[in-house]
């Protein structure tokens, strides 16, 4: 019975060691004398209690913490600093350019856990929202991106673009006049392109539209032009008249810039 118990041990520990992270220390390529000056320097520092979390900064996909004073200010709760670090735009498959910043994310989730950090970026943007709330966030923007769309009613899913409510209502109610222009299927491109502000109440404003009806085939554009103010008046009270699910940051109703789209026939 004990060379059972002796077994299992045995398997528990192999299976805890697969699956432990490999440590930037354990990949790092000797010859990559950047990567290992900046573990000797992160080694020295978190040997003096110094522990930095690293936020990522300059990569496409990398935008500014809108929350850095929230998260600055949680993070000292912990000892922890805060800085900000840039990444290049082009990269080599070969350097590893944040050795120091991964070393001190491994210590941070020793200690605190792995999912440590990730809650306390929801706390402070949820903190940065709730002192901002005025602001107007824009999915587009480096700084304001919303984590939800708004909704129109009825919408299937989240879309910033496409509403499926609204253009399940705007086919409803639009009745095309005998003199207008079909599309021409894959040969064509019709739609009517609105430009709104959708408060955290609800209520949305238009302010900007653009209407494209342009044939691949014959190379022509603009046309149905006799028909553009009626699907206006279609549109835009559907659109400004309907009370709309706000968008959201971390649950909160925020308000928030859209661009959407209804197509046409």
């Amino acid at each position: 019975m004990k060379k059972w118990h002796l077994l299992f041990l045995l398997i528990t520990l192999i299976s805890c060691n697969s699956n432990k992270k490999k440590s930037v220390v354990d990949s790092v390529n000797p010859k990559d004398t950047i990567c290992v000056k900046e573990l000797e320097d992160a080694k020295k520092d978190l040997k003096n209690n110094k522990i930095i979390y690293c936020n990522y900064t300059g990569a496409p996909t990398h935008f500014p913490l809108r929350a850095q004073k929230e998260m600055d200010s949680i993070l000292k709760l912990y000892n922890i600093e805060f800085r900000n670090e840039s990444s290049p735009c082009v990269v080599d498959e070969k350097v590893n350019y944040h050795c120091y910043c991964e070393l001190m994310q491994e210590k941070i989730d020793e200690k605190f856990g792995e999912k440590f950090i990730d809650s306390l970026l929801f706390i402070s943007d949820s903190l940065h929202v709730l002192k901002n709330l005025d602001e107007l966030y824009y999915n587009g923007s480096m700084a304001g991106s919303w984590d939800k769309p708004a909704l129109f009613p009825g919408d299937t899913h989240y879309d910033e673009i496409n509403h499926s409510g609204l253009q399940k209502a705007f086919d409803s109610k639009v009745i095309y006049p005998k003199n207008y222009r079909y599309s021409n299927n894959a040969n064509s491109l019709t739609f009517l392109q609105v430009y709104l502000d959708i408060d955290r109440n609800g209520n949305a404003k238009i302010y900007d539209y653009h209407i494209e009806f342009f044939d691949y085939k014959t190379k022509e554009s603009g046309y149905n032009k006799m028909h553009w103010e009626y699907l206006k008046k279609i549109a835009f009270p559907l659109i400004e008249k309907t009370k709309w699910i706000p968008a959201k940051i971390k649950n909160i109703n925020v308000n928030s810039k859209n661009d959407i789209t209804i197509y046409l026939k």
